[in-house]
């Protein structure tokens, strides 16, 4: 952890509005956008009728399946390419005008004549239909370990539950936009993506045309948490065939109702869980079954069931996952995907398990640690999960609990829940690039992007510590793919896989500057051992003498031109350690049973996440996810009318998100944790908020009122006379 943790290197330009998002790009001769909807949610397009829109004044192009034909056919095209309806509110062309206003009004007069088929609007209609997928998420949908089936019938102790857990939509403060056009055969492209890069090799597919001839900029992200990828792609091709056709730049930006259904979703998932254990809390056995829903149009399953693979210490585990397909939205990871309703029902079956045996619930977790990877039969590179348990206890003051039942204040019934948190630490490769400029200050660049989660800040922090430069010397660019290829922002693998990168390309600064201070005559420093040198305060310094010498004269008698230097970071092909993060998150609620209210009073969450680069940002982003979780335990939830597909209240008066109000007192505890086993300790953090604070809510409500929610949002109507 770092001596000082300076705050956001974009703060003051987001303050002053003056941080471009993709939609701001300014440019002249701008065209609007928009997208006309289908109106059936299931069916084919027959025609589409734009003689209204041409006349609208204003009017500059309308695009449909039809001219989409000079895209590439593959996946990512199919929506655009095929008059195939295949859910509610999918757009079927686009049109663009002269200003925000005609766009719509061309759009609104386009007439779509279309077949409606018989639309499966939910999973229990398709049930009979559910397949396996070969993949969930990176991982084998289907594993077995030993026999659990035998297990679980010789075990002393069988918990078994069902678990659902509702569609939750992406909602990002920026929607996602475009802002593209064309200079000759070069493609210029501003959008919101998690991916400069993926985009960038997804446009040169669609069109056919080189990867230098794209570039792709996104230099400030609003958000993304899983959704701004390649579902958001087909859209973008669209103003991109627009922008083509007319020869002038075009602006598309989703409206909040239509990020219900563009941009993703959280899967909705129903689970069967059984856990067996011996007599004295061990587990014997677990069996993990996971039903989820996907479209009709693609394929995604969340890992739900993954993490019963590894998180305890089990000789038989059966896991798989089943998928049914219906004529709605495209499923797409979402903050922790898979790990938190995986753990909401394999933490909640744990607290279950605990009262059955009358075993307090982090005695029964410390008596089933995972002491390596049982799945991949690897050590881990560090597990620090005792230590969260102890830390997190400690501050929370679990040794004072209160039996089930027994604590009221006022109108309020009081419990307190416990679980586990953890994620995988994923990296990926990523290259890096230092220039130091004659005055001595510094330019870091990567093309990733910055989803706001202080990537910019990171990355000029450590490379500047380590040349002895305040922040205020260094600029950091990020988000453009003409800067060196970044990882995408997902995994919570962006710092890890980046600072490596950076961290070897500021030693060769280093070495580069020592080497010229020890060789030159002039300089205080000459002559001196370079591994005795070290950089502070903007000065080259001997650790062991008085001499120093100013960084800006060096450089003005050795490198006039400044000093650049660029690295790459490659993961290992083959693992021999298996990287995880943990955590343990504890949680106070209150229950107003007649009134079916529920708070979540106080959180106090302990972590352990390797090497903490910044605590600042490190502490933004736990109680970020943590906010999230509660979101999912207790407010989000996508309905759907059963009847037409389409989803009710496409706005957050009916999608209820946590507000301020929903708040409790967050104590974030950052347990030190040395890994030497992964380039630079560095492990994500983004998702270990998200992950088990659900469960640990409904634990909490069990505690409190002795309701055992096995569905998640838990509602009024849950606790409502308990």
């Amino acid at each position: 952890m770092i001596a000082e943790a300076p705050e956001r290197w974009e703060a003051a330009l987001k303050v002053a509005g003056q941080a471009v998002f993709p939609a701001e790009t300014p440019v002249e001769n701008l065209l609007h956008a928009v997208l006309v909807e289908a109106p059936i949610g299931c069916g084919e397009i027959l025609a589409v009728d734009g003689e209204a829109a041409r006349v609208v004044p204003g009017f500059a192009d309308l695009i449909t399946y039809a001219e989409a034909q000079e895209l590439r056919a593959f996946g990512v095209t199919a929506l655009i390419r095929q008059p195939v309806i295949h859910f509610p509110g999918q757009p079927v062309a686009l049109v663009a005008a002269d200003s925000l206003q005609a766009a719509r009004t061309a759009a609104a007069s386009v007439r779509i004549e279309a077949r409606a088929d018989l639309a499966i609007t939910h999973l229990d209609q398709a049930l009979d239909w559910a397949y396996g997928p070969a993949l969930a998420g990176r991982v084998p949908a289907e594993t077995q370990r030993g026999d659990a089936a035998q297990a679980l019938a010789r075990a002393a102790l069988v918990v078994r539950g069902h678990y659902e857990t509702a569609v939750n939509n992406h909602h990002p403060m920026e929607p996602h936009a475009v802002v593209c056009w064309w200079e000759g055969e070069q493609a210029i492209v501003h959008t919101s993506t998690q991916a400069v890069f993926a985009t960038r090799s997804a446009i040169a597919h669609a069109f056919q045309i080189p990867l230098e001839t794209v570039r792709v900029v996104c230099r400030h992200l609003g958000g993304g948490f899983g959704c701004k990828g390649q579902l958001w792609w087909p859209w973008m091709f669209q103003a991109m065939l627009a922008s083509r056709r007319t020869g002038r730049p075009v602006r598309l930006e989703l409206t909040r109702a239509q990020l219900f259904t563009l941009a993703g979703r959280r899967q909705e998932t129903r689970q069967e869980l059984a856990l067996g254990f011996d007599a004295d809390g061990r587990l014997s056995a677990i069996d993990h079954q996971v039903l989820g829903q996907t479209s009709t149009h693609g394929e995604y399953s969340d890992p739900t069931a993954g993490v019963s693979r590894w998180l305890y210490a089990c000789p038989n585990v059966t896991t798989a996952h089943r998928l049914v397909r219906t004529n709605e939205p495209q499923p797409v990871p979402m903050r922790a995907p898979g790990i938190a309703p995986g753990l909401f029902a394999l933490e909640s079956a744990l607290d279950e398990a605990a009262q059955t045996l009358g075993i307090d619930p982090i005695e029964l977790r410390i008596r089933n640690f995972a002491g390596h990877d049982q799945q991949a039969d690897l050590p881990w590179s560090s597990n620090s999960l005792l230590d969260c348990y102890r830390q997190g206890a400690e501050r929370f003051g679990w040794a004072d609990r209160p039996a089930p039942g027994t604590t009221s204040e006022g109108r309020w019934r009081i419990g307190w829940g416990v679980a586990t948190s953890c994620y995988p630490a994923h990296r990926a490769a990523a290259r890096a690039r230092l220039r130091l400029a004659p005055d001595a200050s510094l330019t870091v660049q990567c093309g990733t992007q910055d989803m706001g989660s202080g990537t910019y800040t990171v990355l000029g922090q450590v490379a500047g510590e380590a040349l002895g430069l305040p922040m205020s010397a260094v600029t950091v660019e990020l988000g453009d793919t003409l800067l060196p290829e970044g990882p995408v922002s997902a995994g919570s693998m962006v710092t890890a896989s980046i600072f490596p990168a950076v961290d070897a390309a500021v030693t060769e600064l280093r070495q580069a500057l020592a080497a010229l201070a020890v060789g030159d005559e002039a300089s205080p420093l000459a002559g001196q051992d370079p591994a005795d040198l070290g950089f502070q305060e903007g000065r080259i310094v001997s650790r062991t003498g008085n001499a120093a010498e100013p960084l800006a004269e060096l450089l003005a008698r050795q490198a006039p031109d400044g000093l650049e230097t660029e690295s790459a970071f490659e993961p290992p092909q083959t693992a021999s350690f298996s990287g995880m993060g943990h955590g343990a998150v504890f949680v106070e609620v209150g229950v107003d049973p007649d009134l079916g209210e529920i708070r979540v009073r106080r959180v106090c969450a302990a972590f352990a996440a390797g090497r903490i680069l910044n605590p600042l940002l490190a502490r933004s982003q736990y109680v970020g996810g943590l906010i999230g979780g509660i979101g999912m335990a207790l407010h989000e939830r996508t309905v759907t009318d059963a009847a037409s597909g389409r989803i009710l209240g496409q706005g957050f008066a009916d999608y209820l998100i946590p507000t301020h109000a929903d708040m409790p007192d967050f104590d974030i505890v950052m347990v030190d944790q040395d890994d030497p086993h992964l380039p630079g300790g560095v492990k994500g953090i983004g998702m270990l908020g998200t992950a088990g604070v659900q469960a640990a809510i409904a634990n909490a409500i069990h505690h409190a009122v002795g309701v055992r929610a096995r569905r998640l949002p838990i509602r009024i109507e849950d606790v409502l006379g308990a």
